[in-house]
């Protein structure tokens, strides 16, 4: 049992499921310490600031994102090719990233009354998280985990290391916990970027054709519109509640969220890894990894939400602190919610490694529209009520996903012989071999 465990954590999915652990870690001590040092509204202009620009990120990568991990890994031959022309690519999304991110943000100032400097700081952070991430695609594609999982864990570990340390220095602010974000983005943007213009000047058989850059695009626009629909699904409660109430709403309610975000981190380990390796199959063996890594993710999710739901009631006063004690039960039924999106996020992963990224959309579509509207609805009356209606939306999503992946993996397997082809073929059979003799 014990070299089966050791077996495991040598594995891709070992290594990945640590390094989600590192980086739950490295956001947790960044977390608290902003939670504790500036207050549930002070907490509640920096979510506010991190979740606009994440959303930009995501939608100005236009999906392109999750055609370079899926077409490195099918494409083994254009790989240089492909880094060559999403080197192109990035720098003109960096661009537009940062116009779009200047207009936003400069609107969130005067409407919410947000800190000038804060907004400004984070007009360059989506355009340096999205560098960041072409180079963890790219890695992911190659199979290399190692390096996939290190791109990940630095930016995050540097934030950590940097809150921490300004805390027995200054008197932290919300500008001041914003920096702490951007500088470490830039710089591991700095060294992505630098590192992805040499994967570009490997052999290759020349530039991408124009068949090739429009089935990159084709893919990436259809995932375009799941990644939007994922985004929304997750943060579009929180994006209501910050233009609905006051900072210090949002602030207690994305602590709750940030405490049940174990679950998605550690499960999501499946998807990341099931990705490349089920879009490199076929056939029977494609339909089979997939539903293996399904189970495994299902089995890992039954084991942990149970320890988190009776560690919630504690953990959050006493390591956020006294003033977000009405976060726990918010926090309790997000948890609820974590599983269904922890689950729904190795679908999609599943999805798109079954050439299905649009269908995603659909289904994260569908359950954003039932996030946002409920919180829209019912942000008024009480945090709870908007977290239990962020849950609906994630069942939602996870049986809709789950049963476009069970048509997927149907069409992977075999199609039995029709009875009467059957039949036909024994009646053709016997002809050719005359009649029989007794």
């Amino acid at each position: 049992m014990a070299a089966r465990i050791r077996a495991a954590l040598r594995g891709s999915v070992g290594r990945t499921t640590v390094s989600n652990l590192l980086i739950l870690a490295t956001n947790a001590v960044a977390g608290i310490v902003s939670a504790r040092t500036l207050g549930p509204s002070g907490r509640g202009e920096l979510a506010m600031v991190l979740l606009w620009t994440a959303f930009i990120q995501t939608a100005g990568s236009l999906g392109l994102l999750s055609s370079c991990s899926y077409y490195v890994a099918r494409w083994p031959d254009r790989r240089a090719a492909l880094a060559v022309w999403l080197t192109k690519i990035s720098g003109r999304q960096a661009v537009a990233m940062t116009a779009a991110s200047a207009a936003i943000l400069w609107w969130l100032h005067f409407h919410l009354l947000l800190p000038g400097l804060l907004s400004a700081e984070f007009m360059i952070w989506p355009a340096a998280t999205m560098v960041t991430l072409y180079g963890a695609c790219y890695m992911q594609g190659l199979g290399d985990f190692r390096r996939f999982n290190a791109i990940r864990v630095i930016p995050g570990a540097l934030t950590a290391m940097l809150m921490f340390a300004e805390v027995f220095v200054v008197h932290l602010t919300p500008v001041e916990a914003g920096a702490n974000y951007v500088f470490p983005a830039l710089a591991s943007a700095a060294v992505t970027y630098c590192w992805f213009r040499q994967a570009g000047s490997g052999e290759s058989a020349g530039p991408l054709s124009a068949r090739e850059r429009r089935t990159a695009w084709s893919y990436g626009f259809r995932s375009l519109a799941s990644f939007s629909g994922l985004t929304l699904n997750l943060s579009g409660d929180q994006l209501a509640l910050g233009l609905l109430l006051p900072p210090r709403a949002l602030g207690l309610y994305s602590v709750g969220s940030s405490a049940s975000s174990p679950l998605a981190s550690i499960v999501s380990s499946y998807g990341m890894v099931g990705l490349p390796a089920v879009a490199s199959l076929t056939g029977g063996p494609k339909a089979r990894a997939t539903w293996r890594i399904m189970r495994r993710a299902t089995c890992l999710a039954a084991v942990t939400a149970p320890a988190l739901a009776v560690a919630l009631p504690w953990a959050i006063p006493h390591v956020y602190g006294p003033s977000y004690g009405p976060a726990v039960l918010p926090g309790e039924l997000l948890l609820l919610g974590a599983v269904f999106a922890a689950l729904t996020a190795v679908v999609d992963s599943l999805l798109r490694a079954h050439s299905l990224p649009g269908f995603v959309s659909v289904g994260q579509g569908f359950g954003a529209a039932v996030t946002i509207v409920g919180a829209v609805l019912v942000a008024h009356r009480s945090l709870a009520a908007v977290a239990l209606l962020s849950a609906v939306g994630f069942a939602a999503a996870l049986l809709l996903s789950l049963a476009r992946l069970g048509l997927a993996t149907r069409q992977c397997l075999p199609k039995p012989e029709h009875a009467y082809s059957r039949g036909t073929h024994s009646v053709a059979k016997a002809a050719r071999s005359g009649p029989s003799v007794r």
